[in-house]
Order: structure tokens, then sequence, then C-alpha cells
């Protein structure tokens, strides 16, 4: 195992080299840790927008872990060298965990001193931070090494993201919850939940540590699923007509789509986690709060579509399929306008599906617990704060994680300035939901300022893209 400390320590160094990505990390603590707590008035909403950010920003780390050293080519050097597969596996958990644990301390420590010094008392118990710090070492754990195993196990980047994902959301929404219970609820309620909640962790660490034991120095040179580049194009050539070029393009993203069976299954897991965690927290609190809700809404759904524009875009620069794809007669700004538009169908029906179960869950919750008073439905902000916003929010990222992953050089690097701008997009949401005077008025400002900076942006996109600028980044 010593022999491999240089995996963990390579994987700290090209981490510490991306100065763009500490500074949206550092940017991104600043802002969970002293302004949420002041713009919330409490360190509730900032340790759980925390636990939702710090799966986000990890799930691209355990996606490429493995899968991206397959992709790159990098594996196979590895794997001839002393190194043996499975220590590779450990010491890029160990590193996963890590930035993962380090992260959520870092802001819920700047939370807690946010409060502090904001109202002048401690704002949690001492078993309340210890309980949640346990938990989140659990739960990270979990996660990371679900999420490493299923990267060692992919062929590619496209196929350990759709496998990692709903596996790191759904681990991360139960933590979310203990989080809400441990910091709302009485010591019996917590302690009860804690302890269901690590068992499960622990269950989970123990079958994947099991797993990752049981695997051979073969498993690790398996191809997995790696897409052959000129089975795709022969597609691609057959399916030419003399028919619309975007709906070419159209139709076969949307067929490529269809065949991702894992990330289909983390979409419909995201459409579940609002009503998920409102009911949960009703059951623990006693309190239904739609605004919850809203705020996981369009934190995580609108990621949907800068994920898939992120690998549909940066994906022809890692097959080597994108000079194949320019030299058909394609237009540039139709295949553009293609692949941005699957993703905003995914957003606006993940949209519809997850309002739809909330509005079920207003209605169907007072027929189970009678004693509980009227629920109120989406008012007119929550509405707007809900569709416009959260489909204008999501073409602003699609069109930037698509300039991004032209011009850079892995997928992964476009898909972490979008989880940042994911984050930054909410945080008038939270604004206007609790701070503005007249929430309605800035609820219908925010949506035309995003159809504005959409509309320009999309703007000089078209003007500035040209056939041999894009040639020269793939």
């Amino acid at each position: 195992m010593t022999r491999s400390y240089p995996v963990f320590r390579a994987a700290c160094i090209e981490f510490t080299r991306e100065k763009g990505m500490l500074l949206l990390y550092g940017l991104s603590i600043g802002i969970t840790g002293i302004i949420v707590p002041i713009v919330m008035q409490g360190i509730e909403a900032s340790l759980t927008t925390a636990a939702l950010l710090t799966a986000i920003l990890l799930r691209p780390l355990l996606s490429d872990s493995l899968a991206g050293e397959r992709e790159h080519r990098t594996l196979e050097t590895l794997l001839s060298s002393p190194l043996n597969g499975k220590s590779i596996i450990w010491r890029k958990l160990q590193f996963c965990c890590l930035f993962a644990f380090s992260y959520f301390s870092i802001t819920v420590f700047c939370s807690a001193l946010t409060c502090f010094l904001v109202r002048g008392v401690t704002v949690l118990l001492p078993w309340q931070w210890l309980g949640i710090m346990g938990l989140a070492a659990l739960n990270y754990g979990a996660t990371c090494i679900v999420g490493v195993y299923a990267s060692s196990t992919s062929g590619d980047m496209r196929v350990a993201n759709s496998r990692v994902s709903w596996r790191a959301y759904l681990l991360s929404l139960l933590f979310v919850v203990c989080l809400g219970v441990v910091v709302s609820a009485d010591t019996e309620s917590a302690l009860s939940v804690g302890a269901v909640c690590a068992l499960i962790y622990l269950s989970v660490l123990s079958l994947y540590t099991a797993k990752i034991r049981r695997m051979k120095q073969p498993d690790f040179f398996k191809p997995g699923t790696i897409r052959k580049p000129e089975r795709v194009h022969e597609r691609r050539a057959s399916s030419l007509q003399p028919k619309s070029q975007f709906g070419i393009v159209l139709t076969f993203e949307w067929k490529a789509l269809m065949t991702l069976k894992s990330l289909l299954l983390s979409f419909g897991l995201l459409c579940f986690s609002p009503v998920a965690l409102v009911c949960l927290l009703l059951y623990f609190t006693g309190t239904f709060d739609l605004n919850y809700a809203v705020i996981l809404t369009v934190l995580l759904i609108p990621r949907v579509p800068s994920n898939l524009i992120a690998y549909s875009i940066g994906g022809e620069k890692v097959y080597k399929t994108g000079e194949a794809l320019l030299s058909t007669p394609l237009r540039l700004r139709p295949v553009l306008l293609a692949k941005c538009t699957v993703p905003v169908l995914v957003t606006a029906v993940m949209l519809a599906v997850s309002f739809l179960l909330v509005w079920a869950s207003t209605w169907l919750i007072p027929l189970i617990m009678p004693e509980l008073a009227p629920i109120p439905g989406y008012s007119a902000t929550q509405l707007i704060l809900l569709f416009p916003v959260s489909i204008l929010s999501s073409i602003s990222m699609i069109l930037i994680a698509a300039v991004l992953a032209v011009r850079l050089q892995t997928p992964r690097h476009g898909l972490y300035a979008a989880s940042f701008l994911s984050f930054l997009f909410v945080l008038p949401v939270m604004a206007i939901l609790y701070l503005a005077p007249d929430p309605l008025l800035w609820a219908i400002i925010y949506p035309v300022v995003l159809l504005l900076g959409d509309l320009i942006c999309a703007m000089k996109i078209s003007g500035n893209m040209t056939r041999p600028q894009v040639m020269s980044r793939l």
C-alpha cells in the first residue's frame, strides 16, 4: 500500500494546479458559510446547502478517478508499474474522501463562526456537532467508495458519470434528511434517525469494501463500455437524409440519451428529491415548507443540462469524433442548437414531474394526517421561480458549459464551473423567498434579467463561432 502513495500525491498535485477551480471552491465556501447564514438568519440552510454542494462538486472527481484514467489511456501505464489495481483504488478513495470532508468541514466551521459573530450565541449543542461530523464522515466515506468503484468498472466518463450520479445523490439526500432531524428534532429522534443512517452507511461501506477486495488485477484492464467512434459516425452518416439538419442531430442526441439507463435513473431520483425532502421534514419537524422544495428544485434540476451538454460536446473531443462530425454537410449552428435543445427538454420534463409530485403531496398528506392544518399550494412567486427561472437558468448554464466544453481540454473542468454557477443562480431565489419586501415583483424581475442575459450570450456565441475556431479546439 505504501508504494501506491505517489498516486495520492499526484492527485493532490493535480488538484492544487487548477488555480481557477481552487478560486471557485473558495468563493463557494465563502458564499455558503458566510452569506447564506446571514441571509437565512440561521445555520440550518447553510448545512443543507453545504451538504448538497459538496456532493455536486465531489461527483466529477469520483467519475474521473478511474474512468478518466482509462479514457485518457493512462490507466495502463499505472497498472504496468509495480502498483496493484486495488491499491490505486484505495488511494483515489482517500483523496476523494479528504476533499469531501475538508470542504464540508470548512464550510460548516465558517457557518458556525458567522452565526456566532452575528447572533452572539452558539447555534448548536456539542452533541449535535458531534453527530453532524460523524454522519458526514460516514456519508462521504460511503459516497466515495461507491463512486470510485463505479468509476473503476466504467469504460468512459459518460458511463461513470451516469452510474455515480444517482448513487451519490441518493446518499446525499439521506444525509440532508439526517441533518434536518439532528438540527431541528429532539435528542431521541435525532439519535434514532442517526443510528439508522449510520447503519445504512456502514452497510454500504462493508459491501463495497468486499467488492473491491474481490477484484483481480485483470479486471482493471477490461475496456468496459467505451463506444466505437467509427460506428457512431456510420449511423450519423447513414441518417443524413434531405431533411432539417437540426432534426437530424436532435434525433440522434435524443436516441443516444435514451440508451443511458443509469443516467435516466438519476434524473428520476432528482425529480423525487424535493417531495421526499419536504415530506421527511414534515414527519420529523411538523412543518411543510414549500420554499425548501423550490430551493432544492432550482439548485439540482437545472444542473442536468450542464452535465449533458458538457459530455455531448466534450465527448466529441474525448472520442476524437468532432473532426468527423464537422466534415459532414451539417452546419455548425444547427448542430450546436440541437445539442442544446435536448438538455432543455429534459429539464422541462423533470420540472413538470417534480412539480406534480410536490403538488400531489399537498393534497394527499392532509388526507393521511387529518390532524394537520390545510397545506397551502404553490404561490405565484414560487411558480415563477420553479418554471421560468429554472428553465432560463438552465439555458444560461447550457450556453456557458457549451463554450467551456469547446475551449477546455476535458469536460470535467467545464462541469466544475457549471456546478459553481448552479449555486450562484439559486442565491437570488433564496433572497427573493426570504428577504425581498415584494417577492412577486422580484420574482418577475429575475427571469427578465436571465432572459436578457441568455439572449446576449446566444448572440455573442452565434456571432463569434466559426468552423475553424471549433476545429482548432478539437
